[in-house]
This record gives C-alpha cells, structure tokens and sequence, in this order.
C-alpha cells in the first residue's frame, strides 16, 4: 500500500524527523516495502536530503524572523525596521567640557594689541587632557571670539569635544540614482556633523533635518542614516523635501571621530596648538566632560522604536517625555517623569524629570538645560519640564557568610571578593530604574548561589542618603527616605542614639567643635558634640524624626561648613524592614564602598574536632 504524499508530515523541521518522513513515505511504496534503509547508500541520499530541507527551513525562518522588529537579531535589519517607524538610532556620542579660558600677556612685537577677530579660538583647536593615566584629545566644535581686557583674551563658555576632526569630500552625481555618501570611520557623532555644498564657487553651509514639517523645496538640509555595514551615511533633498544638488556640487562633510573610551569625569585641560602663537592661558573647567555613550544597542533600538511611534513627535503623556528624553540624551541610564499634580509639594503646570547618567550620579547644569529647550519645542504650551537631580539612597551592606573550607580550593579572602562581586552584580541587574526594589531574600539567595562552599550567610542593611547644605543661611532641611525607619517602641536606643546618625558639621556659633545628629527614640532629632567618647548634646529638639513615613526634619540652623568636602552631611538610619524601595524620582544603590564582607569556615560542616562548640548560628555585623 502506498502512502499519499499529500500525507506526509511537512510541519516538522528538524533534521531527524525530516529524515524519518523521507524514510517513511519511500517505505511505504511498492518498490521499497521491504528496503532497509538504514543498511544502504540510500540513508546518504535521504540524510542529503533531509540537510537541504532543514538548511531551507532554517534559512526561511531565519528571513520570516528578520522582517520583524521584535523578532530580527540583525542589527541592519532591525536599524530598517525602525527606520519604517520613524525612528533614528543614536550614534555615538563624544563626552564634552565646558571651560573657560583666560589667555594672559598679548601683545605685537610693536607693543599694539591685536583684534579680537584675529585673536578667535578657531574650531578644530586641539586640547588634552589625562585621564585614568591616558592622554586624550579635545577638539572645538565652533569657532570663540574673546572679550579683550587690555592684554587678557577671555574666551567663556568654551566647548571642548572628545575626539578627532576628520574631514571627507565627495562629487555629486546626477547620473546615479538616489546617492548616498557613506563617511569614512564608523565611529562618528551626529550632532557634530558639519556639511557644506561648493555649487560652481558659492558654497553653502547645510543642516541635518529633523522636522520634515518645515522643510520646503530650497531648504537647505541634509539626511542622515545608517547603512547595512553600521556607517553613517548622508544624502539630499530631491527638490520637494529639500533643496536638490547640481551635477559636479562638492560636498564637504567635517565630523568628530569618537574615541573608544570616554574620559567622562575629566576636568583638567591643556592646550596644544595656542591661539594666534600665545600660550600663556589659564583655562578654568566650569563643566566636567561628560556625555560619552556608544552606538544605540539592538536592544535599546528595539524598545524605544515603539515608543517613539507612539509619542508621534509630541509630548503629552509621561510616556512621550520618556521617548524624547532617551532620544534627546542617550546617555540617560534610567529616567523617572511625574506630573506636577503628583508631586510633593504639588505644583500645577510643570513635568518634572529625573535623568541619571551612565557614568554618574547627576546631570552637569549645561546638560540639564540642553534637554529642556528641545522638549520646550515640543510640550504642550501650558506645561514647563523642569529637570530635578535624582535623589539616591544608598544600601550599606555587611555580610557574614559560613563555608565549607573542603569543598574549595579558594582562599577566605578570595570567597570574600566572589560575594562581593555577585552582590554588585545583583545590584547592577536589580537596581538600575527609578521604580526598582531592593528584595532582601533575593540578595541572599544570590549570595548562597555565588560558590557551592558557601553554607549561609547573614546580611544586615542600613541606607544612607545625602544632604546638601547651604553655607552660612539659616535654613530648615528635610531628608526623605520614603522607607519607614526601624522603632520597635518607643525610647528605643535613646543612649546609643536611636537608629541616625550623621556625619560631623559645623555651625554658627561654634568654629572649634565638630557636631553630629542623632535621635532619642521619641521621635526628636538631636545635635551633639563630642568629649572622648561621651556625646554632649547641643540641642535636644533640633528637629523630628517620622518613622513610619521614614522623614527626618531638621528646624532652621545656620551650618558654617561640612566634614565632607562637597558641604553635605550624610545621614545613616536602621530600616523598618530589609526591602528597600525606590520612590518616586529616586534611586536605590549599592556601591563596591559600601560593602562589607566577612568569610567564616564553618566548623561543623569541615568535621573540626571543636564542631559545635562555640559555634555561632546567626552572624551579626553593622556599620
């Protein structure tokens, strides 16, 4: 009896089932009832077969897959599909400084001063800097004229530009259907692309578009995408969106190269080729070079495509801000937006944004306004964005851990650095939004996970958050941890000084004694000095402590200054509970400074001779 070939299996895609359907149908034919196939050439045959139907299948899964956002892994395939959504991934991005420069002792030869036109700081001058002991170069991205007082040159507000000037020309074709010019280094930031048109010796300056609402048939622009290979290519206007080029038009196309690794945090700067031939200059950083971010990542194409067609190119739910603001500054590593009416106190009219950096806590003033003016452009007109930095409460974290010295060849202090190391990473997976929580349990579970020696371990949290003073104001502060404070009674831990404490300040009044706060477990902060080890209190009503909504209050004082160098004081508390969470607008951190770790053999389970006795069930550390 034959079998239908309209009943064989074509569902199954995998090698073998191919190979047992060939195997199944030919056996089920007159002529091969009684084959062996498995005996015979044939199975090399039937075995070719099957490799060419599963290649195939593989092959047009693999293209079905890649015509999809969601689905394609290939990044040119996935930068094409949110092209179709109007989405433009962010190149890299060079870390920029703002300084200001004082160039002393000008003069001729003739004892004249020169103008300040040919005493411009010219774009392209080149800066350094030394950074984690590399040497990297600035450049600057447009041209400074000085304000002259008599032999001194002041150039304010400079802008220096990690990376390099590169420089490509190419002739435009009308023969050549759509022209695209492809820039010759992959590494190029967008934002400080320049081009211009040399048309039979009148050259025009051209800028990227980026609105296509307001571009007519002679605007000036150029287009900007990335190619199958990840290079950033450029083309015009065809006459409607965009002023056309002539046959035998140069063009000129000047952009930074970005390095490799960004020198985020550098703010000593010198100068390598001068201005006009002076080199005696002070250069003063007014903003730390920040910003540096790589190329978008597939990932990060993938979710904000969807969310950039949804805002439509306008700001009206949260989530539009959300879209613009990761547009705006790629280098955000998470964002936070909530409606005035949400806030605390409310304020009608406004969204408030909280944006942390990559590469640190804060966004520097410069980098806060950038990206207010663009979402200016695009809010509603009854509705101000406002910028706030994120506050972070910090988890401070000591460790116990028991193990077993016989099942690994690791040292103490080497399990040590292995728990260390799984707790950054349970914080670098676990905490990086503004909406994150801090889950005890799961902490410990990474712990114990972190090397089969380990037994047990006993974790204690603290958090910790900073306060930023005002210098010689009288001012009342408030410090919120949104996290209920630890107070099983009250008057606990009233002579040890309840569950806060500070790190030392000075107020008016008093320039020789450094004073502290702590709290009597009634709910009263108090401010104290020190004689030896006996604390001395200054003021026992110095403000209020709410443990329940985890706030501390501190009444008007005039602080003179800080023990801290950046005039802040940090304030220390017990939590109510181990799980930590993160309201809104603010973070939740562990750093490699804040933790503490200690490794123990565990006696019992090693079989010491001493197993049991003395034996401690539940380590206890703290801060």
């Amino acid at each position: 009896m034959t079998i239908d070939s309209s009943k064989i299996n074509v569902s199954d895609l995998d090698f073998d089932s191919i190979a047992d359907n060939l195997k199944s149908y030919l056996q089920g034919q007159d002529k091969f009832k009684d084959y062996d196939f498995e005996g015979s050439t044939m199975s090399v045959l039937i075995d070719l077969l099957a490799y060419s139907s599963h290649i195939s299948a593989v092959n047009t899964n693999i293209a079905a897959s890649e015509l999809f956002l969601d689905s394609a892994q290939m990044r040119k395939n996935v930068v094409s599909r949110a092209k179709d959504l109007g989405f433009t991934p962010v190149t890299e991005k060079s870390s920029t400084a703002i300084v200001d420069i004082n160039l002393r002792n000008v003069r001729n030869a003739d004892g004249t001063s020169p103008s300040t036109t040919e005493m411009t700081l010219n774009r392209g001058s080149i800066f350094t800097t030394t950074y984690d002991g590399l040497t990297y170069e600035y450049v600057v991205p447009n041209s400074v004229r000085p304000a002259q007082n008599k032999t001194n040159y002041v150039y304010e507000n400079v802008n220096l530009v990690q990376g390099t000037y590169l420089t490509d020309k190419f002739v435009h074709d009308t023969q050549v259907s759509n022209p695209k010019y492809v820039l010759s280094n992959a590494r190029v930031d967008r934002s400080h692309i320049t081009v211009s048109i040399d048309s039979n010796g009148s050259i025009e300056s051209y800028a990227l578009s980026t609105d296509i609402s307001t571009i007519n048939t002679e605007s000036r622009v150029y287009y900007t995408q990335e190619n199958d290979e990840g290079f950033l290519e450029i083309y015009f206007g065809d006459g409607v969106l965009g002023k056309a080029l002539k046959d035998g038009d140069i063009i000129t196309v000047t952009y930074i190269v970005v390095d490799e690794n960004h020198a985020d945090g550098a703010n000593i700067f010198a100068m390598q080729s001068g201005i006009n031939g002076y080199f005696d200059a002070i250069i003063t950083t007014t903003t730390k070079s920040s910003g540096g971010a790589e190329k978008e990542s597939i990932e990060s194409i993938k979710f904000k495509a969807n969310k950039f067609y949804t805002s439509q190119n306008r700001l009206v739910t949260l989530n539009d801000y959300k879209a613009k603001v990761s547009e705006y500054y790629p280098n955000a590593d998470a964002v936070a937006v909530w409606g005035g009416e949400d806030n605390d106190p409310p304020e009608y009219g406004k969204v408030f944004l909280a944006i942390k950096p990559k590469n640190s806590d804060y966004l520097s003033d410069t980098e806060k306004k950038t990206v207010v003016d663009k979402l200016k452009a695009l809010n509603i007109l009854t509705v101000r964005p406002t910028i706030v930095s994120p506050e972070i409460t910090k988890i401070l974290l000591t460790t116990t851990f028991k193990y077993d010295a016989k099942n690994t060849d690791l040292s103490t202090g080497e399990i040590e650095n292995v728990v260390i190391n799984s707790i950054l990473q349970f914080d670098t997976d676990n905490l990086k939004n503004f909406d994150a929580v801090f889950r005890h349990s799961k902490l410990l579970q990474s712990i114990d996970a972190s090397n089969t020696a380990i037994m047990s371990n006993t974790t204690n949290v603290r958090l910790r958050k900073k306060l930023t003073i005002t210098q010689n104001a009288e001012t009342g502060y408030t410090v919120n941890y949104g996290n209920a404070f630890y107070n099983p009674h009250s008057g606990h831990n009233m002579a040890g000084g309840g569950v806060v404490s500070s790190t030392g300040f000075y107020v008016q009044g008093d320039s020789v004694n450094i004073q502290y706060f702590d709290e009597d477990g009634s709910g009263n902060l108090r401010r104290y000095t020190l004689s030896g080890s006996t604390r001395i209190y200054q003021d026992s009503a110095a403000g209020t402590i709410e443990y329940s909504s985890g706030k501390i209050t501190i009444n008007a004082i005039t602080f003179t200054s800080t023990v801290n160098v950046d005039s802040t004081i940090d304030f220390t508390i017990v939590p109510d509970s181990n799980d930590v969470v993160a309201t809104r607008g603010s973070l939740i951190d562990i750093s490699n400074e804040d933790v503490k770790v200690k490794g123990e053999i565990d006696t019992i389970e090693s079989g010491e001779s001493s197993a049991g006795v003395g034996y401690t069930s539940t380590s206890s550390s703290s801060y």
